[in-house]
């Protein structure tokens, strides 16, 4: 085993962030980042801190150096520059918000207290929902997933001001603690707003009455993760049976939907539930739950007051976050929320060199080729369904880097004294933009995530992964680092992706991107088996003191984290044939894989956010994401002499291999 001097090196991961203390066959995470740990001091305006946030930073820098070359040029033609630099200055206009207070919703205000009646009810609820303020229930368009070439309209539930409905249902101490925290800042917001404490106490009661019952309508976070049990097509009028006291047709004409005969509803008791409150919760109840989330929803646009509430609970009670990010970074996050593209434009022409992409698309293509080999090889698999996998493999699209074309937004105004008109005008854009999709074909060049997000991510009806600009830095991909460290590091995220297209839910679609099954019934047997598995290992970890990870709310991920593992390794022992071997600080070849595998896991976390995550994350925390991949790899055992009696062993019939 290599003894660790703290001799900082090149080849793309340093010796000082490893914990000697810690045996690598006992806790592979805390070894391998424990220095690092122990040294690092989490930012007060971070929830969690490490290789991802990192890199997220410097990204936002590397943005704001765009922006201050934009607010400083002397004249900026029309166009997708000036509508970021006027956008952003928006923003960044505390002063002027401040004087401006809760005038920018009045119109919004005045429009709840003029309804009387359900019918004025849903009219408000459309035109909401047009300009992005969310209210009861969320929608989208969507492709279909059982006939990916095609749009249609996809109906949500939602409505809750906490984020998830046990925080409603449970009584568990974390449950009563947010809970507790969320009559405060109800309270708090209401009282900014002028309301007196009689008023506040009981609109206070009535909230938090339709809010549960709306919770106790909504299917759990596990379930919202199972794509047939959301795939529930149906026609406009067995919708309007389903809740006939929404006038769904109405409402699609408001929202500008023409044309669209069916609809997937993905929660329909949700909806069963709200007509029914429809009926039974009076206009004066519903009056205060609207005008309640208009406040809620809209207060980080408004003063710096309302700002600071809106932080207090969903950043400090729901996070552990002591402070607020400053002014710049978080005008920055509305830029990239809302005309991404137009950013991410000038992003990609002044950080991300053609090489890099070039280089990408290649690592990309080694780790495809070696994906199908480990499909061929499965033991457990039949020759008729592997031969389907591969076909599905081979169709998977790759997009690395930005999309072809950008977005111009053209059309858009932006006025620099108008944050909250330009967020509203922006969100009306996108919702016309989407509506306008259901009587067009599907754009599979389209991209969802911008260039300068730190992410990935699968599109299972797309069948296709997509790695942004940004991700393609250190950690994670460094021209200049050891091949351990790309292949464990960028390599692992691509297989990540690769393999979530196979994982408990992609498995579900084909290669065209429908859901369709094409799998043997043993086949699906056996792979139920192996994700079993997984499941029931992430059940017993700790997320955080006293809270357990949800095996099945992870089971995705963890799937992919193991196969990610699995596809990257196998890519550098390919690459390693070409190269030659050498140790490297005394550390062999494979175990510098592993020790770049955990470096781009490596992260700190409040107890606050660990428990959140825990109830709302397919995330499993960091340390489970290093040592659960590990424990069930055998490439580990023997690079690290793992022996029975080390806390990470797993016995080989108890080792999950999925893919």
């Amino acid at each position: 085993m290599n003894t660790v001097k703290g001799k900082k090196t090149g080849w793309g991961f340093d010796p000082k962030t490893i914990d000697s203390s810690v045996r690598p066959q006992d806790d592979f995470f805390l070894f391998a980042n424990g220095g690092w740990i122990k040294k690092t001091k989490l930012p007060s305006d971070e929830s969690r801190w490490g290789s991802f946030i990192m890199l997220r930073h410097k990204t936002d820098y590397q943005q704001r150096t765009l922006l201050n070359e934009l607010l400083k040029a002397p004249r900026i033609k029309e166009g997708p520059e000036k509508l970021v630099r006027d956008l952003y200055r928006s923003a960044v206009d505390m002063p002027l918000r401040n004087k401006l207070g809760t005038i920018p919703i009045i119109k919004w205000q005045r429009a709840i207290e003029n309804i009387s009646n359900t019918k004025d009810l849903l009219n408000y609820i459309t035109k909401a929902h047009r300009v992005g303020i969310s209210t009861l229930w969320n929608s989208s368009v969507d492709q279909d997933s059982k006939k990916s070439d095609s749009y249609i309209l996809h109906l949500y539930q939602g409505g809750l001001g906490m984020p998830e409905r046990d925080y409603y249902l449970k009584d568990e101490a974390e449950q009563k603690r947010v809970r507790a925290a969320y009559l405060i800042h109800i309270d708090t917001l209401l009282k900014l707003h002028g309301k007196t404490t009689t008023e506040r106490a009981h609109i206070s009661k009535v909230i938090l009455k339709i809010e549960t019952r709306l919770a106790r309508a909504s299917m759990n976070k596990e379930d919202t993760r199972d794509v047939e049990k959301t795939y529930n097509k149906m026609s406009v009028p067995s919708l309007t049976r389903l809740s006939p006291k929404i006038n769904w047709n109405y409402y699609f004409k408001n929202s500008g939907i023409k044309n669209s005969s069916t609809i997937i509803v993905a929660t329909p008791n949700f909806f069963k539930e709200v007509s029914r409150m429809l009926e039974t919760v009076s206009i004066a109840d519903w009056k205060i739950y609207l005008s309640w989330h208009l406040i809620n929803d809209t207060a980080s646009l408004l003063s710096e007051k309302f700002v600071k509430e809106n932080f207090a609970f969903y950043g400090t009670v729901l996070s552990g976050v002591k402070k607020m990010k400053p002014l710049w970074r978080r005008a920055l996050g509305t830029v990239n929320g809302t005309i991404g593209e137009a950013l991410g434009k000038l992003y990609v022409e002044r950080y991300f060199p053609q090489s890099a992409k070039k280089r990408m698309y290649a690592l990309v293509s080694d780790l495809f080729i070696v994906y199908e080999d480990r499909i061929r090889a499965l033991d457990w698999m039949s020759a008729q369904t592997k031969k389907k996998a591969i076909t599905k493999l081979r169709k998977m699209n790759r997009k690395i880097g930005y999309p072809k074309r950008f977005r111009t937004y053209k059309g858009l105004s932006i006025d620099p004294t108008d944050y909250f008109g330009n967020i509203i005008r922006a969100h009306e854009q996108a919702h016309n933009r989407e509506v306008r999709k259901l009587s067009r074909p599907v754009d599979r060049k389209e991209w969802f995530m911008t260039p300068q997000t730190v992410n990935a991510y699968c599109s299972f009806n797309l069948n296709e992964i997509v790695f942004p600009a940004a991700i393609l830095q250190a950690p994670f991909f460094d021209e200049n680092a050891d091949d351990a460290i790309n292949y464990a590091g960028i390599g692992a995220v691509i297989g990540h992706e690769m393999t979530h297209g196979f994982d408990d839910q992609g498995s579900k679609f084909d290669g065209n991107g429908n859901m369709k099954s094409w799998w043997t019934k043993n086949d699906k047997k056996q792979f139920a088996k192996r994700a079993s598995l997984i499941a029931k290992q992430f059940d017993q970890y700790e997320a955080a003191a006293g809270v357990q990870v949800n095996g099945k709310l992870t089971l995705g991920e963890n799937i992919a984290d193991l196969g990610g593992l699995s596809i990257a390794y196998d890519a550098y022992q390919k690459r390693l044939k070409v190269t030659g071997r050498k140790n490297i600080d005394g550390f062999t070849p494979e175990q510098r894989f592993f020790l770049g595998f955990a470096q781009a896991e490596r992260e700190i976390a409040r107890p606050e956010f660990l428990k959140m995550a825990a109830l709302t994350d397919p995330h499993s925390p960091a340390p489970c994401r290093v040592n659960g991949p590990v424990s069930n790899f055998e490439a580990f055992y023997s690079a690290f002499e793992v022996e029975k009696t080390d806390a990470l062993y797993r016995p080989k019939n108890k080792r999950a291999k999925v893919w």
